[in-house]
């Protein structure tokens, strides 16, 4: 079979992209997702995207890891599926409300930009590792935020794989610039790697530094892919950043 796709980054973040609201496949979904993001045998990818029908919503955006684990929430991977859906022609609406595996968000397509919600966790942990204390943060994914200085030369695959399987969670490493604005590197789980953005991580992120630091929303945190804007209006978080299409084609499958 022979599938369209769009090849889609988000602040660094690459997903392979498909119209699946008339469903394609009767294997795995997870199997064709490990079997696309294979960066030497397949597309390559940090995730797939398969967008869905579902009722009283706009669309269900089914997200896969790299490691075939999903779906699940991602932040970046939602921009680039509201990206797909309006430039595509699903759906050209400036305002979507759409479902992931966390519930349900609204998006906003305005002036080149993308925004979409995130839900707010219910609480921020600390926890101590040795002298260092960390943070525990649910943004519809799991989140460890670590304070820190020089993260550029940090070398995150020294503690990040233990801790990752330990708290089953991303670990974010974080350094501020100035008065809100910092810097970000994600080491992600279901890619098990450093990924060039994280949505979610720089939303968990920034919570952490307005509750801990008291920096002001909007928080700006700049990752290697891009700079992601976290802001809170009407009690509502929103993240935004950049969203391009990288390429499109046709995998056999």
């Amino acid at each position: 079979m022979n599938v369209k796709f769009w090849k889609i980054e988000a602040a660094g973040n690459d997903f392979v992209v498909i119209d699946h609201r008339k469903p394609l496949f009767t294997g795995k979904l997870a199997d064709i997702a490990i079997r696309l993001s294979n960066r030497r045998l397949g597309i390559g990818a940090d995730g797939v995207i398969f967008i869905e029908d579902r009722e009283d919503v706009d669309f269900f955006m089914g997200y896969y890891n790299a490691d075939g684990s999903g779906p699940v929430m991602c932040g970046n991977g939602s921009r680039a599926a509201l990206y797909f859906v309006f430039e595509s022609g699903i759906c050209r609406k400036e305002h979507l409300r759409f479902l992931a595996s966390d519930g349900i968000h609204r998006g906003v397509i305005q002036d080149g930009g993308i925004s979409l919600t995130i839900i707010k966790p219910g609480k921020i942990e600390d926890i101590q590792l040795e002298s260092e204390t960390a943070y525990l943060v649910d943004t519809g994914v799991p989140h460890m935020i670590r304070f820190g200085n020089k993260i550029e030369s940090l070398d995150i695959y020294n503690e990040s794989p233990y801790l990752r399987k330990k708290y089953d969670a991303n670990i974010n490493y974080i350094e501020q610039i100035c008065a809100s604005r910092w810097k970000i590197r994600t080491y992600e789980r279901g890619v098990e790697d450093e990924t060039l953005g994280c949505g979610t991580g720089a939303t968990a992120s920034a919570l952490t530094i307005n509750k801990v630091r008291h920096d002001s929303f909007p928080i700006t945190m700049s990752a290697r892919g891009g700079d992601l804007t976290i802001d809170m209006r009407d009690e509502l978080l929103w993240l935004s950043g950049p969203t391009h299409q990288v390429f499109e084609g046709v995998v056999s499958i």
